[in-house]
């Protein structure tokens, strides 16, 4: 018979407790920092056990929307952008993502991003960038962890001067993602710490004077660097980033 319906599904008390706290939270209802009713109090509003209500509340805190303060109180916590970035990082590896496609997203997005924060960057972040670059040309080619921290570490601190929330979780989504293929392809790739450092020392220069066309240059001849690294290094780029 055409038009026949479905029966509808029972969703368990615990997920309409989730759900009415976290559309409390996305409202603004409930703001960042605010306070929730004791377990005992949630129990009476929402007229369910406390096995309920403490069920729900531990959706919520695995998706970090609240936390537990002194005495166990329960406290709002809206995600900021690292929070938003690691649990895209996340989907991004369970999802198989392959490192062409976090390398395809990354020569994408972070080239223009690099001309944008030309013009934004200000001097306390350019110090940071100049430090980090001093502190990879003084680390050894053996210091594997050292130099993918130092490269990761730049990306960051470009990301984090625009000032600008959504595309900082983007970009450092990318970062965490790309960051355990990237290891590899320092691990096996010749003179990939020289490389880096000089890459970076032109970016920072580019950065410095305002030149975005520079900039943007330089940081797709950085990423682009970064995909025939692992070429060189045999690294298969359709397997996903591990």
């Amino acid at each position: 018979m055409d038009g026949d319906f479905k029966p509808l599904t029972r969703e368990p008390a615990y997920l309409k407790v989730c759900r009415a706290i976290e559309e409390k939270i996305v409202s603004g209802d409930l703001a960042d920092g605010a306070s929730l009713p004791t377990e005992a109090e949630l129990c009476d509003q929402f007229a369910v056990t406390r096995s309920t209500v403490r069920e729900g509340i531990r959706m919520l805190e695995q998706t970090g929307l609240i936390i537990r303060g002194p005495a166990k109180r329960l406290f709002v916590r809206r995600p900021g952008a690292h929070d938003v970035a690691a649990a895209a990082s996340r989907g991004l590896f369970l999802g198989g993502s392959t490192f062409r496609e976090v390398w395809e997203s990354l020569t994408t997005i972070y080239p223009p991003s690099a001309r944008l924060a030309a013009q934004r960057l200000d001097r306390t972040t350019i110090d940071k960038l100049h430090a980090i670059n001093a502190e990879l040309a003084g680390r050894s080619d053996r210091d594997t962890q050292a130099v993918v921290i130092g490269a990761v570490e730049f990306f960051h601190e470009i990301a984090s001067g625009l000032n600008n929330r959504v595309m900082l979780a983007m970009l450092d989504s990318l970062n965490m993602t790309i960051e355990a293929s990237l290891r590899r392809v320092i691990e096996k790739a010749p003179n990939a710490r020289p490389r880096i450092v000089e890459a970076q020392q032109h970016i920072i220069a580019a950065l410095e004077a305002k030149d975005g066309a520079e900039t943007e240059k330089w940081m797709r001849r950085h990423t682009d660097d970064i995909a025939r690294g692992c070429k060189v290094a045999g690294l298969d780029l359709d397997a996903p980033v591990v």
